[in-house]
């Protein structure tokens, strides 16, 4: 059973790979925070093989490399949590879901994703290969700048794509 972590306000890495390859891990403890800071939840569940439900992540302001490889390789997670945030920044959701082969459902709601830093780089290999993502409304989709384009690097290949 993983501990209480009550925090609102983080500090720069302080949960960094703290479950990390926890594998008999099923159930994530509530992360409240609406304050980041630079690389807190960094892998902090990468590798959790058993975690089935994902924790609500509910700050809508992200700090660089916040959630980056947050569950990566975290192959019974079957849906992300809600990604509330408007405005992505450096390496924020850098390889968030790699290799969650399971994964089949993502609401990410950005409706500003910058050129260059990273922020998506990798985010969903390996996911299912369908599913449903769900997106703001505004976000087009497409491979312009600040557009959000089909593959690894943006909306998983084959899945269905639904406006919120």
């Amino acid at each position: 059973i993983a501990p209480k972590l009550p925090a609102t306000t983080l500090a720069e890495s302080c949960y960094e790979s703290m479950f990390y390859n926890c594998t008999n891990l099923t159930t994530a403890p509530d992360l409240p925070a609406t304050t980041l800071a630079e690389y807190c939840y960094l892998q902090m569940f990468n590798g959790c093989t058993s975690l089935t439900a994902a924790p609500k992540l509910p700050a809508t302001t992200l700090a660089n490399n916040c959630y980056y490889k947050m569950f990566n390789g975290c192959t019974s997670l079957t849906a992300a949590p809600e990604l509330p945030a408007a405005t992505l920044v450096n390496w924020c959701y850098y390889r968030m879901f790699y290799g969650c082969t399971n994964l089949s459902s993502i609401t990410m709601l950005a409706t500003n994703i910058p050129a260059s830093g990273g922020c998506l780089s990798n985010w969903v290999s390996g996911v299912a290969s369908t599913g449903t993502f769900t997106k703001a409304a505004s976000l087009i989709q497409g491979s312009e700048t600040g557009q959000i384009p089909t593959g690894t690097s943006g909306i998983p290949e084959g899945w269905t794509v639904v406006n919120k």
